[in-house]
């Protein structure tokens, strides 16, 4: 069983989630109660997929609830899939520009307007 981990960082500038496994069903239960926590502070949110192995509809439907949700509240989102399914996956369903997918930490800073200092 690959479950799936989620760390967090919180600065007044930045909200940064990372998260490593599998992003199935099981995966995305156990993690969905501290993403909404940590997510719901008032920063611009940078969601690191590049270590999740699976994608699976519910874990890019918690990733579009969220960027629908920054969107109401005017806070930016980007997203780095890595370079291999996920980035497939989130290309495939249309969903590279309402997340902002991106590639490098570097240029989700960017997009999100966040300085790297």
């Amino acid at each position: 069983m690959n479950d799936l981990t989620m760390t967090s960082k919180v600065t007044p500038q930045l909200v940064s989630v990372k998260f490593v496994g599998r992003m199935d069903a099981e995966g995305v239960r156990q993690i969905t109660e501290a993403f909404e926590k940590v997510t719901s502070n008032p920063a611009p949110v940078l969601v690191d997929l590049s270590e999740v192995s699976f994608l699976e509809s519910l874990g890019v439907a918690i990733l579009v609830r969220l960027a629908k949700r920054l969107r109401d509240e005017k806070r930016g989102v980007a997203v780095i899939p890595g370079a291999g399914p996920v980035a497939r996956i989130l290309g495939v369903a249309r969903l590279d520009k309402v997340l902002n997918v991106v590639f490098t930490h570097d240029v989700a800073l960017e997009v999100l307007g966040v300085s790297s200092t």
